[in-house]
């Protein structure tokens, strides 16, 4: 039978000996030495690598709220509306620039293309253009020199109707194909964008696009523009796509109004489309909303990794941990600053509705969110646009959400072309172009505004960043490589590093002492030993003498 020798079974075989247990012993002092020591640096290696993970669950719950924030748009905020949605709709351009409105059009009539029928091919692949090149514009500009090696020229040296067909659908602004009229007839069909024309010229005496002789000549339909009567006012654009009729809108024109049955006029019967936008409260309650529950899943993670048991030894990973305090006291400094550049007025987070309850998490004020919306309803752009404008309407301010100009109110004097003049941020702008001329600051990137004239005359810029920009640059911040967050995370790595060796060499330390111990009883143990057997074979021979 086979079975492990215990301690107490070695004392047994050890009694001719010392009596003792020898590798109890040596273990019990090597404990004692050692032991204490190493529990308390591997507690600290173990809160150490702890925060780590936690500092880890801290960035990605970050980068989780700041890609949710950033998808907020705001253009649910509006609901557009046309009485005439076959003729005349409409889509958001610029959703910063978007108001509400209501305007009329009437006489529709929609841009067309031009149109170039090139007749009578009688094959797909064997009917040769037989010319080396075209000469080609759109617009009255020549094409792209990669066509043909020079500008405005396409090559077409022994092209067949499908390869000729494919290199002119490759050119901006013009579509081309083949339509099978017969088995033996095919049209080429070439068109515009609409309100867009082109010229498309053969070398050929005849100047034929098809030299083979067996078609009619090439029939050409011009384009025209689209018109239409926009509040009374006759408008004419060059497109159907229409964006500088109603700020931050496109304008698409679908199809023309009726006409009337007067041949001899021909004039459009007298249809009238509404177009409107109007705020939504329940849409921008919803936007309102869906912030609030990403801050709250936000702090709950927080709250997670910080959390303190005190009856227990559950503590999150980040307990009692100075960066995860520093980034909730962040947070609600955020949270409680004000949102300035949207007026004269200064706006905050609770007048959207988002109240803080007692235990640290968002709630939605229906109260307060009403009253807003009744008394001014524009405060809420503020929670997902951006703006940048003057008190001058003929002028235009253009300011990036990465741009390093304060958020707020600020005043240019014509005079010094200062802005804010007389101020500890008092810039000088440097004036450029001639119409528009250009105001800007190198001290400002991203930032400059533009007026027709070159003395615009005192005024007043705005410049306003949302709660979604300012949102998710705090969260940027904290995920910048350059941040405070990788830098502690450096620290307790560097830390757990310089732990892990120091355990090493307790682990070293203790495989000398269990040596040297070990070694010190072994000898003790052979003198025990040999004391033990003389004293033996001098009682024997005493007690011969004795016998004897």
């Amino acid at each position: 039978m086979s079975e492990t020798i215990s301690n107490d079974y070695l004392s047994m075989i050890n009694k001719t000996g010392s009596g003792y247990n020898i590798p109890v012993i040596v273990g019990a002092i090597v404990d004692a030495v050692i032991i204490p020591g190493k529990e308390i640096v591997t507690a600290q290696k173990e809160k150490v690598d702890g925060t780590i993970s936690g500092m880890a669950s801290l960035k990605s719950s970050t980068l989780i709220s700041q890609t949710t924030i950033n998808k907020l748009s705001g253009s649910d905020d509006y609901t557009m509306a046309s009485t005439d949605s076959k003729t005349v709709n409409l889509s958001i351009s610029n959703r910063s620039k978007l108001d509400a409105f209501s305007h009329t059009i009437t006489n529709v009539t929609t841009a067309k293309p031009m149109v170039m029928l090139v007749n009578n091919w009688t094959s797909l692949t064997t009917h040769i253009y037989d010319q080396a090149y075209l000469d080609i514009t759109v617009n009255g500009a020549a094409i792209d020199s990669t066509l043909g090696g020079v500008a405005g020229r396409m090559d077409v040296s022994s092209d067949n109707a499908t390869e000729l067909t494919a290199k002119l659908n490759a050119i901006s602004g013009i579509k081309a194909q083949m339509v099978k009229v017969s088995d033996t007839s095919y049209t080429m069909v070439v068109t515009s964008e609409p309100g867009s024309s082109f010229s498309i010229v053969s070398p050929a005496t005849t100047n034929r696009l098809n030299t083979s002789g067996t078609h009619a000549n090439t029939d050409v339909t011009a384009s025209s523009a689209a018109s239409l009567t926009f509040n009374g006012v006759a408008i004419t654009r060059s497109t159907n796509a229409i964006t500088d009729l109603i700020d931050g809108v496109t304008v698409n024109l679908l199809s023309d109004n009726e006409f009337d049955n007067d041949a001899a006029t021909a004039a459009p019967a007298t249809v009238t489309t509404t177009v409107s936008a109007s705020r939504s409260s329940t849409k921008i309650q919803a936007t309102v909303e869906g912030l609030i529950a990403e801050l709250n899943l936000y702090k709950a993670d927080l709250n997670a990794l910080g959390f303190v048991d005190e009856v227990g030894d559950a503590d999150g990973q980040l307990a009692n941990n100075s960066y995860l305090r520093s980034a909730k006291q962040k947070l609600m400094n955020l949270m409680t600053a004000p949102i300035s550049g949207y007026g004269d007025s200064n706006i905050y987070f609770v007048e959207f509705g988002i109240k803080t309850a007692k235990d640290g998490s968002y709630v939605f004020d229906k109260t307060t969110f009403n009253r807003t919306y009744s008394n001014a309803p524009e405060k809420f752009d503020a929670l997902t646009q951006d703006k940048a404008y003057a008190s001058d309407p003929n002028v235009v301010v253009y300011s990036s959400s990465g741009s390093n100009l304060p958020q707020g109110k600020h005043t240019f004097t014509d005079s010094t072309d200062k802005l804010d003049a007389g101020t500890s941020t008092e810039k000088v702008l440097t004036r450029t172009g001639s119409g528009p001329f250009t105001f800007s600051t190198s001290d400002y990137t991203g930032f400059l505004f533009q007026s027709t004239i070159g003395t615009p005359g005192d005024l007043d810029i705005y410049v306003g960043r949302s709660a979604k920009t300012k949102l998710f640059n705090f969260f940027a911040d904290a995920l910048a490589t350059s941040g405070n967050h990788d830098k502690v995370v450096d620290l307790y790595k560097d830390r757990s590093t310089n732990l892990a060796a120091k355990l090493t060499k307790i682990d070293q330390r203790e495989a000398r002492l269990q040596a040297m111990y070990t070694k010190q009883f072994t000898e003790m143990e052979k003198v025990v030993s040999t004391s033990k057997s003389s004293s033996e074979y001098i009682t024997q021979l005493v007690d011969g003498w004795n016998k004897s």
